[in-house]
């Protein structure tokens, strides 16, 4: 009788925790969807399509999430990954981007309108953004695309048409007729996420021309108001309201009290005072707030950059908000990213005209001043000619390693092997092989940009000024005075 016990017992057990594991599993699906992109394009031909994720709207840190090669006979492409919740999404060729909202669970069919992609030889595309054309034919996402679209282009030529009377003359009739023409825009078929969308959009309009008064408006817009952390319109407004809160000063603190919290790292304090705004009472809410606000104290050049990471990294500890502590490591990586010192060096493989590859482990011994280059470009060209000049002179304390930016390798090789300029040059020199994330990891969005790395592969300065401003100067070695001769009279 007691075995037959312990046998029901252990049934019961094993069954509870396969009903226990199912409802995780189900959860977890319904936390993670499918999400499919299929798509065509008349010239794409041999082109890498990356699909990249803004990881969340508050920090604006990308993610490649996956990545497409179309073969070189063939004009389609597809994406299926699963996501966590409804998204900015971007496909990305070279430096060429199409933006458009992920809906979990959704599927997207699309055509890349015809384009030229050799505009990049003429123009510097990483500066200069030009936007990769491409249309939704079709979608399951309740046509948030379309909405948005129209929701955006309706602001956008009412605003320039009367964007002085309401942002000058503040005329609060124009405010209330283009709110009427947005309620005529969104109808009550449409998704939570599109009326949203428009609310925080008109927000943005009312707060800019001051039509209505800021601390009313505040309370409408976020005071105990779910926080919407997917909607691009919501995090645009948040960030208008709030986007200088910390730098200019507020009723609650000054900049010398937020200078000596930072440098003490007294996280407490800060959020406690945060508190006493009555509209940051909601404890989710406040810390959105402060982490807005370390991002905006971190980009403002007015703190040390060092104790702003250090209380974010406390932060991390502190809080019991999950998608707060994943928010809180996403800018770290942005401020890492945007670092000049100390941050370990992104490696490569590149191949030089001689089809031999380099990567960064070759310059381990001594430090390392990468150039990215187009050769085709005077303004580089003179860069590396006064680069040259010192070469001879501090090759026993550098290396040098030159890369190639422009969109062929036989433009590299003409330049080292058939003309009278490249030729002299007898420092590494190796071709970027389209790969725009190297670019990307390095910053480089003007050419030519030069980076010191030192002989432990961390980067020292980047970027690092450029050798007519007097960069490499300081490493040249002096001579030593030759002894003066004396010669005594006879």
């Amino acid at each position: 009788m007691l075995l037959f016990f312990c046998k029901m017992k252990n049934k019961w057990l094993f069954l509870f925790l396969g009903v226990f594991i199912s409802l995780m599993l189900i959860n977890l699906g319904l936390m993670a969807q499918n999400l499919r992109i299929e798509g065509v394009g008349p010239n794409i031909r041999g082109k890498t399509l990356r699909l990249i994720m803004v990881s969340d709207n508050l920090s604006g840190l990308e993610t490649e999430i996956e990545s497409y090669e179309v073969g070189k006979d063939d004009s389609i492409f597809s994406f299926s990954t699963t996501i966590a919740n409804t998204s900015l999404m971007k496909i990305r060729i070279e430096s060429f981007d199409f933006n458009f909202i992920a809906k979990m669970g959704s599927s997207y069919k699309m055509r890349i309108l015809p384009f030229n992609f050799n505009v990049s030889d003429t123009v510097n595309t990483l500066f200069y953004k030009f936007p990769l054309p491409i249309i939704i034919d079709n979608s399951t996402d309740d046509k948030i695309n379309n909405k948005v679209y129209v929701i955006d282009s309706v602001i956008e030529d009412y605003m320039l048409k009367n964007e002085r009377d309401i942002l000058f003359f503040r005329d609060k009739t124009k405010v209330m007729a283009l709110k009427d023409i947005i309620d005529m825009v969104v109808d009550s078929n449409d998704s939570k996420y599109v009326k949203d969308y428009a609310k925080y959009s008109i927000g943005m309009i009312e707060f800019s021309s001051k039509t209505v008064n800021e601390t009313k408006l505040k309370a409408e817009l976020f005071f105990n108001k779910p926080i919407l952390y997917d909607n691009l319109a919501y995090m645009d407004c948040f960030e208008m309201v709030y986007g200088d809160y910390f730098t200019k000063g507020n009723k609650i603190f000054d900049k010398i009290t937020l200078e000596r919290w930072l440098e003490t790292n007294d996280y407490f304090s800060l959020i406690d005072s945060l508190g006493r705004d009555s509209l940051l009472r909601n404890e989710v809410f406040r810390e959105l707030v402060f982490l807005r606000g370390l991002k905006e104290a971190f980009f403002s050049q007015i703190h040390d950059k060092l104790f702003i990471v250090s209380m974010l990294e406390n932060f991390v500890y502190k809080t019991k908000f999950p998608l707060h502590v994943q928010i809180a490591k996403n800018l770290l990586e942005i401020f890492s990213q945007q670092s000049n010192y100390g941050v370990k060096a992104n490696d490569f493989s590149l191949k030089d005209i001689y089809n031999n590859y380099i990567t960064l482990d070759k310059y381990k011994d001594k430090p390392l001043i990468i150039s990215f280059v187009k050769v085709s470009e005077p303004a580089c060209l003179r860069e590396l000619n006064m680069m040259y000049s010192l070469v001879d002179t501090l090759k026993d304390n550098f290396n040098f390693l030159t890369i190639a930016c422009d969109k062929s390798l036989d433009a590299l090789y003409n330049f080292l092997v058939n003309s009278n300029v490249g030729v002299k040059y007898k420092w590494d020199f190796a071709h970027y092989e389209n790969k725009w994330d190297l670019l990307e990891k390095y910053n480089v969005i003007v050419f030519p940009t030069f980076v010191l790395i030192d002989s432990k592969g961390n980067i020292i300065q980047n970027p690092m000024s450029k050798p007519s401003e007097g960069s490499l100067l300081p490493y040249v070695p002096r001579q030593k005075p030759k002894p003066i001769e004396y010669v005594l009279p006879k």
